[in-house]
C-alpha cells in the first residue's frame, strides 16, 4: 500500500511545474546515454545507497518516463539521468518548478552521495524528446489501436470540443494529458520535431499519423477522408 502511494505521488510531481524557455542550461541528458549537463548541485537531501524514500523517475529510450522506488529498480542503462525530489521538503527548500534534480545513479562519489545536477525543466523534456530513435514516432502511430490521439490537458475547452468531435463520428481516440503525463508530452514534443510542427498551444492532434497544432474540423475530415 505505501510502495503504491508512494508511486502515485511521483507521478504527480513529475507532472507539476510550468516549464519555461531560458538559457542557463547548455545542455541537458539524453533519455539513457551521458550523465546531464547541468549545473552540479548539492540538494536539500541524501542521494546515497538505494535512495529509497525518495521520488525516482527515470527514462527509456523513446523518452517515456517510469516511476521507481528505489536505484535497484531503475535498469542499469538508464541509471546516468535520473529525476530525483523529496516530498518531505519545507516548501521553502524545494527546488523552482522552472527546474528539476537529475542524479546520476550509476556509482556514488567518495563521500558516498551520487552527483546531481539543476537543469531547466524544459530543456531537460526537450533533450528526452530528441532522444527519441529516428522513425519511432511513426511506428508508435502505426501500431497504436486508435486513429486518433489527442495531446491536451483537463482544463482545455478546445480538447473537449475535438473529443466531442471525433465521438459524434465514430473515430476512436485516446486522450492524453501533457500536464500530467510527462511521457505523454515527450511523446508529442518527439512527433512535432519529426513533422515540424509548432506546439504552442493544445490540443495538438496525431490524425493517423499526421500531427496538427491546433483544433480544425475541415482538415481532421479531410485527412480522415483521405487515411
Amino acid at each position: 500500500m505505501k510502495k503504491s502511494l508512494l508511486l502515485s505521488i511521483v507521478w504527480l510531481a513529475v507532472a507539476c511545474g510550468n516549464p519555461v524557455s531560458g538559457t542557463q542550461m547548455s545542455s541537458a541528458p539524453s533519455a539513457s546515454g551521458a550523465p546531464a549537463q547541468g549545473e552540479p548541485i548539492k540538494p536539500p537531501f541524501a542521494v546515497q545507497g538505494e535512495a529509497e524514500g525518495l521520488l525516482l523517475v527515470w527514462y527509456d529510450d523513446q523518452g517515456a518516463a517510469h516511476p521507481a522506488s528505489n536505484r535497484g529498480e531503475v535498469p542499469e542503462a538508464h541509471r546516468a539521468s535520473v529525476r530525483v525530489d523529496a516530498l518531505e521538503l519545507a516548501p521553502d527548500q524545494r527546488l523552482d518548478p522552472a527546474f528539476v534534480y537529475v542524479a546520476d545513479l550509476r556509482a556514488p562519489a567518495a563521500g558516498g552521495q551520487y552527483a546531481v545536477r539543476k537543469l531547466e525543466r524544459a530543456a531537460f523534456e526537450t533533450s528526452l524528446a530528441s532522444a527519441v530513435p529516428a522513425g519511432a514516432e511513426g511506428a508508435a502511430a502505426r501500431s497504436g489501436s486508435s486513429d486518433v490521439i489527442i495531446y491536451g490537458a483537463s482544463w482545455c475547452g478546445a480538447c473537449k470540443q475535438a473529443a466531442r468531435f471525433f465521438s459524434q463520428k465514430g473515430v476512436a481516440f485516446v486522450e492524453k494529458d501533457i500536464e500530467k503525463e510527462p511521457a505523454a508530452r515527450s511523446e508529442m514534443l518527439a512527433k512535432a520535431r519529426a513533422q515540424g510542427v509548432q506546439t504552442g498551444g493544445i490540443p495538438v492532434i496525431d490524425v493517423r499519423g499526421t500531427l496538427l497544432g491546433g483544433f480544425n474540423a475541415q482538415r481532421i475530415e479531410q485527412l480522415l477522408a483521405t487515411n
